[in-house]
């Protein structure tokens, strides 16, 4: 799934070792898929080309939601993630915006602000053993809720 920001589903591009170990990931989607019709969201429509990815929309701000196993590693993940904004092309702005992204990532709570190409995004991964339907529904709406938040903070920097 690639978006103008350029996020590819699972981008892995690397050469796998195989374990041979493939976790039931369908649980995990009905999981994903019961968050989003407590959301009040219609699933099917929500999903994804590939297994394993919805696309959801906030504001405006696309989320990303993936479950999936690497092939080279027995365990599962889930992540959530929203571009906030685009870089300024200004190398000097873009230095000083990094600094209060890092202030601002000590004062956020459980996800991470990550720059990937020229975006700044919101990002949870975890991996999938415990999670629940409650956990799924929270971190959707913590990401969704910080990436417009630091959007609405930062975005503008560089382009008064």
């Amino acid at each position: 799934m690639a978006n103008d920001q350029g996020h590819t589903h699972h981008e892995h591009e690397q050469e796998h070792l195989h374990f041979g170990h493939f976790l039931p990931l369908q649980q995990y989607y009905d999981m994903v898929e019961e968050a989003l019709k407590k959301f009040g969201l219609e699933p099917e429509k929500a999903r994804g080309k590939e297994k394993g990815s919805w696309l959801l929309q906030k504001d405006q701000t696309p989320i990303w939601i993936d479950v999936f196993q690497n092939p080279d590693e027995p365990w599962g993940y889930f992540q959530c993630l929203a571009p906030s904004f685009q870089l300024p092309e200004d190398k000097q702005t873009q230095c000083e915006l990094y600094q209060k992204l890092l202030e601002k990532a000590h004062t956020i709570f459980g996800v991470a602000i990550t720059k990937y190409k020229e975006w700044i995004y919101i990002r949870l991964i975890r991996e999938l053993t415990n999670i629940t339907v409650d956990e799924i529904m929270n971190i959707i709406a913590r990401v969704g809720t910080f990436a417009i938040q630091i959007q609405k903070e930062f975005g503008n920097i560089g382009r008064e």
